[in-house]
């Protein structure tokens, strides 16, 4: 008996089939991207390799530098103090090679004097402003090299910058170093033979204003200077005489200091201008900051409607200061000579009330023995 055969009848809403193939459109999009982004970063790391391999050795570099760094500062100090060393003997060497006997003979055996300066001083001139000229050449034409070589170097990999530098340095430092060279030469030459040309004038000028400049310092400095020497050892001498004339002054002064303190009438004086100062000095200094106080807020009274009455207490603070110190220094110093003064003549005529007491009891018969 055959089976019956099952009709499969889709339902016409079903949209299965219509999903699944938009989701296979999806991750076929997002592999394509991923695809593209992956490709993106290797030309990225292709067009930047160059540089992340030289990093690694700069940084290396860098790092040993650093650690380093103590060699390097005793290499500077070593160094400097070479060049100072050879600059600070430099004179005293040139000194004695320009006096040695030998040159001298060479320069007098020379039938040509002026030729044979010009040569060495140009040869002089030549090394120096040659050396300037390459060191300058060098630092410029780096640096022009570099501008050149940075406008091609997106297209060379960076490669064209230190090409372009070191053609660059090497251009400028023979441009410099024949430029330098020829003008030091010349420029040598001719100062050379103009000094051996005229050697022997310039040895008299030298000669005569080396005399000229001993006569200003003999008489500017020299002589002065003994003169004040001479005049010091008299004062000495002078003063190592009157020693003693000093010494006796100076005891008697001291005598009479002492002789004054312990002097009854000088105590008696001092104690009375003391005494004077103080009590007229607090008395004028009272009075005088009472009438300031009064003057100064009767001054201030006139513009205290236009400052709101702050004009009369300032007024009053002010002329009271015044009328403080004022009233204490007149009274002080009024104290002071009318205390002492009064207190010498007392203690002078400090006999006198006893003498007058016993004449009037004589006179009034209280002394007579017999009443």
């Amino acid at each position: 008996r055959s089976q019956p055969q099952r009709l499969l009848i889709r339902d016409p809403l079903d949209l299965s089939p219509v999903m699944a193939a938009v989701g296979d459109g999806a991750v076929a999009r997002s592999s394509m991207r991923s695809r593209s982004a992956a490709a993106t970063e290797e030309t990225q790391v292709k067009l930047f390799s160059f540089f992340e391999e030289l990093a690694e050795p700069v940084k290396k570099l860098v790092h040993t530098a650093w650690r380093s760094r103590g060699k390097l500062a005793h290499d500077v100090k070593a160094y400097v103090v070479l060049f100072a060393s050879m600059l600070y003997s430099m004179p005293s060497r040139a000194l004695r090679v320009v006096q040695n006997p030998k040159l001298h003979a060479l320069l007098a055996e020379e039938e040509d004097p002026q030729a044979l300066a010009a040569v060495l001083a140009g040869s002089g001139g030549a090394l120096c402003l040659g050396s300037v000229g390459a060191v300058i050449g060098a630092t410029v034409g780096s640096a022009f090299g570099l501008c050149l070589g940075a406008v091609p170097a997106l297209f060379t990999f960076g490669l064209s910058l230190p090409v372009g530098a070191v053609l660059g340095g090497a251009g400028g430092v023979l441009c410099g170093a024949l430029t330098g060279s020829s003008a030091g030469f010349v420029g040598g030459a001719s100062s050379g033979m103009f000094f051996a040309y005229f050697r022997r004038e310039i040895r008299s000028s030298a000669v005569y204003v080396s005399a000229k400049l001993y006569d200003v310092y003999d008489l500017f400095v020299a002589r002065p200077t003994n003169a004040v020497k001479a005049a010091n050892r008299k004062v000495r001498d002078g003063v190592r005489n009157s020693a003693v004339y000093t010494k006796d002054k100076a005891l008697k002064s001291t005598e009479f200091m002492k002789s004054a303190a312990a002097n009854r009438q000088v105590q008696v004086s001092a104690l009375g201008a003391g005494a004077g100062s103080i009590a007229l000095g607090t008395a004028g200094a009272a009075a005088g900051a009472l009438g300031g106080g009064t003057v100064g807020a009767l001054v201030g009274l006139v513009p205290a409607v236009f400052t709101l009455g702050l004009s009369i207490p300032i007024g009053i603070a002010v002329g009271g200061a015044t009328g403080l110190v004022t009233g204490g220094a007149v009274g002080s110093g009024v104290g002071f000579a009318g205390g002492g003064g009064l207190a010498c003549l007392a203690y002078r005529q400090r006999g006198l009330p006893g003498n007058v007491f016993h004449y009037a009891s004589s006179r009034l018969g209280y002394g007579d023995d017999e009443h």
